[in-house]
Order: structure tokens, then C-alpha cells, then sequence
């Protein structure tokens, strides 16, 4: 498809996280293809600046312009730690490039650094080295993916430990202008509205609080956060999805779990093979890692 030059000159200028910066341009030609457009004009190239705004929140669009211009975005330096001497990977969401709220940042980074303490105290590399029947390759590794929401957007149930920010959302009496956004928004269909605002239902919310951070009248808020805890997953010879432990717990929860999985893990003999955490799962059942 042919682009305009300022369709192109506002696309690329478009702030996103690098895991999902090239999809822009396969953006602004579906927008255009659905007008029946066989050029991108910038008018569609604004739609789709407009479109990631809208998605990723105005709080993580602006945090990441900031940093399209070079300036410090103030991110954690606990989400660029590199640790190449241990035999574990912590993979992030995208929040670790800004594309997310504050909170959901915090909510990742004050779990990162009692999370690798305790791993080196458990001497997980060590019991992955013990345990090693052939040279170490990178399917020795303990794989955990903490995201800052349950969207999950980088699949972390196929890690061997999956961590998700889980959020409480509240609703005031009072405030509601009947805008509709948190109804549209909610992927969940989860909300509806009536004549005093809106209504959660809370058997088909997912906790990301993404109303909270829609909703520009300030309606819903965070009544609570934790996170959301699943193991064994797969995404090797054998593709496994994680299963839960935890619907919700707060930061130790998530550390004995921790430790009760590798514990485990340490004194299940080898049999020849590598121990892998959904191997134990379904050795003892998902029950033997509950608190």
C-alpha cells in the first residue's frame, strides 16, 4: 500500500514499547483498507496515533514520548537489571518500557527484587546445575513472567512461573456523567451502566483496572491490588498453559509459593531427565503449592 509522507512522518513518530512499535504501520493500513482507502493518508495516520492512545492510556503514551525525546522517563532500575551468571529469566510486559500506568509499574517493580533474592537464597542455579544431566543449555532455565496486569499481552502461562498484577476496582456514588467509555472499553463486558453509573460484574472482571484509568471523572479506583499466581507452564517440546494457584495473594504469597515450588523441584529425584515445574505439577497436583 502507498503512504502519504506525512502519513509516514506521524506513524513513525508514533511512542511505542519495541516488542509492538512495527505493528503501527500494519495498523494505519488496516484503517485505511477498511475505508476502502489504497493509500494511507495522514488523516488515517492520525486515526491510528489517536487508536494507541486510546489503548495504551494517555499516562503511558506521554511517559513514552519522554523517552522518544531522550529525556529520563524515571523508569525502575530494577526492570533493566541483567543477571547472565544465573540459571533464571524474569521476562516483563511491555510496562518495562512505559506502556502502562504508574501504578501497574510499581506493582511490577516492588515485587522484582524481593522475587530475585529470594531465588538466590533457594539457590535455584545451583539446584538447576545439580539436576543437569547434559551441557547447560537454555531449556535448563526457571522462566517467570510478571506482567503489570492480567491482560497477559506477552503470554506468561506458557513461563514456568507466571505472576499478574491483579487490581480491586471500587466504584463512587457519585460522579458519573453516563459517558459510556468504561462500557466501551471493558473487553471483559463486565460493565454496564444504569441511571446512578456504573455497575461491575464481578464474575466476569478480570482485575486489570482499566476502568480506573478510562474513566476521566474518577469514578472507579483501586480499592486493593495483589497479584494473580500460576505454574508449569510450557512453551517447548511439550506446550503447556500454567495452571493457578493463587486467584489473588499479596507480595510474601507469592514468595512461599515460590519457595514451595522449588523446594519440590529440589527433592524430586531426576530419573534420568530434566525436572521441569509442570513435571512436579503434575507429580503432586496443583493443591501441594497452594498457602
Amino acid at each position: 500500500m502507498d503512504w502519504d509522507k506525512e502519513a509516514t512522518e506521524i506513524v513513525e513518530a508514533i511512542p511505542l514499547p519495541p516488542m509492538i512499535s512495527h505493528f503501527a504501520r500494519m495498523d494505519a493500513e488496516r484503517r485505511a483498507k477498511k475505508k476502502g482507502e489504497k493509500r494511507v493518508t495522514a488523516e488515517t495516520a492520525r486515526e491510528t496515533e489517536h487508536g494507541y492512545e486510546q489503548a495504551l492510556g494517555k499516562e503511558a503514551v506521554e511517559l513514552m514520548r519522554k523517552m522518544a525525546r531522550g529525556e529520563d522517563a524515571g523508569l525502575p532500575d530494577e526492570f533493566f537489571v541483567d543477571e547472565p551468571e544465573e540459571l533464571y529469566s524474569i521476562e516483563l510486559c511491555p510496562a518495562k518500557f512505559g506502556a502502562s500506568t504508574m501504578e501497574k509499574r510499581e506493582q511490577m517493580r516492588l515485587l522484582l527484587t524481593p522475587l530475585r533474592k529470594k531465588l538466590k537464597e533457594l539457590d535455584i542455579t545451583g539446584i538447576i546445575m545439580d539436576k543437569a544431566q547434559t551441557s547447560i543449555m537454555s531449556h535448563h532455565m526457571l522462566r517467570i513472567g510478571l506482567t503489570g496486569c492480567p491482560n497477559a499481552c506477552f503470554s506468561p502461562y506458557f513461563q514456568d512461573l507466571a505472576i499478574l498484577g491483579v487490581y480491586h476496582v471500587g466504584i463512587k456514588d457519585t460522579g458519573c456523567v453516563q459517558c459510556g467509555k468504561c462500557v466501551t472499553y471493558c473487553s471483559a463486558r463486565a460493565i454496564s451502566l444504569n441511571e446512578q453509573g456504573p455497575v461491575i460484574d464481578f464474575k466476569k472482571c478480570i482485575k486489570c483496572s482499566g476502568c480506573v484509568e478510562q474513566c476521566e471523572e474518577g469514578v472507579f479506583y483501586t480499592k486493593e491490588k495483589g497479584y494473580k499466581v500460576a505454574i508449569g507452564g510450557a512453551g517447548t517440546r511439550h506446550p503447556r498453559i500454567a495452571q493457578t494457584v493463587a486467584e489473588y495473594t499479596d507480595l510474601e504469597g507469592v514468595l512461599k509459593i515460590l519457595e514451595k515450588a522449588i523446594t519440590l523441584l529440589r527433592d524430586t529425584p531426576v530419573e534420568g531427565r530434566v525436572i521441569s515445574f509442570h513435571e512436579i505439577v503434575d507429580r503432586y497436583g496443583i493443591e501441594a503449592f497452594r498457602i
